[in-house]
């Protein structure tokens, strides 16, 4: 793992060295920091978004139908929703207006849009509610699976099988773990 500046530094955390900064290979937006593992095709995404009007579990509930939206998922499934303790699982964050939600789940992805080629892809999405500034930083690392016979990653995949998600699901908590703002007028 290594330490990793988001958002021009205004963010820190820890990212697994098999991961590469996608914006070297293409566009991405704003809001997002993107990194992809090229051997496992796992995604892992940071993303600053506006607070939005759910609370509880409701809240990692509608970002997860929101990246199934995004990924035009023909299935979707929740494994299960945590609301861990911010003091313990993030402590470089403000712990009276932060609240973090860690959900598991699975996705049906067709990539490239190809027909019946839906890949089962493993979701590990933490919310982090920064009320301070009505922010919802959503981390969300997806990782598949199983991929469809007729897939084109079939070609470019070479360790589907070697993901664990527990080790994922840790992965994460590591991130959230090391999560740290360093300048808090990144959110205006």
């Amino acid at each position: 793992m290594n330490t990793q500046e988001l958002f021009g530094g205004a963010i820190s955390t820890i990212v697994k060295n098999s991961f590469v900064d996608a914006s070297q290979f293409r566009q991405i937006p704003d809001n997002q920091e993107v990194f992809v593992d090229m051997s496992t095709q796992q995604s892992l995404i940071f993303e600053l978004l506006e607070q939005v009007e759910a609370s509880n579990q409701e809240i990692a509930k509608y970002h997860f139908q929101q990246l199934a939206d995004d990924n035009e998922a023909a299935e979707t499934s929740i494994t299960h929703i945590d609301n861990v303790n911010v003091k313990d699982i993030a402590p470089h964050l403000p712990q009276d207006t932060t609240e973090i939600l860690v959900l598991q789940g699975t996705q049906k992805i067709s990539k490239f849009n190809e027909k019946d080629a839906y890949n089962t892809v493993e979701i590990i999405l933490a919310v982090v509610r920064l009320t301070n500034v009505s922010t919802d930083f959503v981390i969300s690392v997806n990782a598949p699976v199983k991929l469809a016979a007729v897939s084109s990653e079939q070609e470019s995949i070479q360790e589907v099988s070697a993901i664990d998600i527990e080790t994922v699901k840790q992965e994460v908590l590591d991130i959230l773990n090391n999560l740290a703002v360093k300048n808090w007028e990144l959110f205006g």
